[in-house]
This record gives C-alpha cells, structure tokens and sequence, in this order.
C-alpha cells in the first residue's frame, strides 16, 4: 500500500483521468477528496467508489470562484485531519483558431489550467508547512505545454505555465519537504479529449506517435500515483511524459 494513510484532494475527479487517480489513490490506502464543479457527477463517481467506504469524500466546487475555492479547499483539508497530496488534475480547453479566440475564453481556460493550480497549490503547501509533514503536489500539464498545436493557442500557453510554475514550486517548497511534480500526457482516451477531437473530426491519436495507439486512463493515473508516493521521493521539478513517445519523435511532427 504505497500511500497508506495518505491524504489527498484530486480536482476535476467526477470523471476521466481524475476519477481514475482518485481510484489509484484509493486502491494505495489513501483518503480521497473528490473535487469537481458538478455534484450530479460527483454523486455517480461516489457510487463507483463506494467500495472504499468512508475513505472517500466529495466538494462541489468552481474553481474559476476564487472564494468557493479557498473556502473549499478548508473544508477538503479538514475532511480527514489534514493533507499529504494534492492533485491538480482539472483543466479545460476550447478547440477554436487563434483569430477567433476570445477574451473569455482565454480567461476560463487560464483560470482553471492555471490559476487554480496556483492557489489551490500554495493553500495546500500553507497548510503542509504548518503541518511539518512535508507532501506532495502533482499539476497536470500536456505535452501541448513543451510542443504547440494548432487551434488550441490558450491551451496550449496555459500548460506551459504549469510547467513553469511546478518548477518554480519544487524550487521554494523542497527545504519544507514539499514536493512538486507535473504530469504531461498526449493523447488520452478522455471525455474532453472525445469532445475536441469530435470537433474537428480528429484522429484518436497521431500518426507519428511511435507505440501507435493513445494512453489509457490508468496509464496516465499511474504516474501520478508515483509521483505522489514516497517511491519518488527525489523527484521534483520534473515534468514526466506520459505520450507513448509522440514528442520524442518531433522531428516527424
């Protein structure tokens, strides 16, 4: 049981990578807080979990509603004593050219992908530090954070930010025992990942990823299980691919 006792909060958990992070994590021995903005989707990912008992815990929550946020996190921190691990999962993205991205857009997607991350990541860090437990962090990026593409400028920024900040994170953090990690999947089976490519009537991965097929749910939980376990207990600043070599293979891009 690599995270027996642990405490953890997972954003945007109702579904997708999230919820299959939550189960790792709860399959580890850990207590789970589920995060999202949807209590309908919540309630069935409870359903899905309910084998975990009272291990498992759920927050409605915007996290573009910086006060709901701070007051969530509290009650999240709170709900099993304390916190070891925080994921930041929770992310959207909008499939439009750069010509008609608007400032909304833009701003809904900084402030989840990012400023959420932020804040919730610094509320986490305040409360670990006072702990003296020391903790671990895992944001998730994209590899549309180390190489662009097309139609997806906001996000695409908004990713690379995480990078950027995970790093600046694991540099202040580390003399508190804080660790920070980000995760940088490429083509993942997820209702988001459905929802663009069904937009632009896009592949279920690309030609020139090298093992020829997208990463699973669990592919991509796993690695975020290692990083928040005491296996990884060196680990920081470090932003892992989880994308079956696609960038590797830049040159095919």
């Amino acid at each position: 049981m690599r995270l027996q006792g642990k405490r953890a909060l997972v954003t945007g958990a109702a579904r997708g990578i999230g919820l299959g992070i939550a189960k790792r994590f709860l399959e580890e021995g850990g207590k789970v807080v589920l995060l999202d903005r949807s209590g309908d989707e919540l309630g069935a990912a409870m359903k899905e979990l309910r084998e975990f008992g009272d291990r498992v815990a759920m927050e409605v929550c915007d996290l573009r509603d910086l006060r709901q946020l701070e007051e969530t996190a509290i009650r999240a921190f709170d709900r099993f004593g304390g916190i070891d691990i925080v994921a930041n999962n929770a992310g959207i993205a909008f499939r439009e050219s750069f010509l008609n991205i608007s400032a909304d857009h833009w701003d809904a997607v900084f402030d989840i992908n990012v400023r959420a991350v932020f804040r919730l990541g610094q509320l986490a860090a305040r409360r670990m530090a006072e702990q003296g437990t020391g903790g671990a962090i895992v944001n998730m990026s994209s590899k549309n954070g180390l190489a662009a593409s097309g139609e997806l400028a906001h996000y695409n920024a908004s990713k690379a930010a995480v990078i950027l900040l995970t790093e600046s994170m694991a540099v202040e953090l580390a003399p508190l025992g804080i660790r920070v990690n980000a995760v940088a999947p490429g083509f993942v089976d997820t209702p988001l990942d459905r929802q663009l490519r069904e937009q632009s009537n896009l592949p279920a991965y690309s030609e020139y990823t090298p093992m020829k097929r997208g990463a699973t749910i669990e592919e991509v939980a796993n690695v975020f299980l290692f990083l928040a376990s005491d296996e990884a207990s060196y680990v920081t600043g470090s932003t892992v691919k989880v994308d079956g070599g696609h960038l590797a293979n830049g040159s095919e891009l």
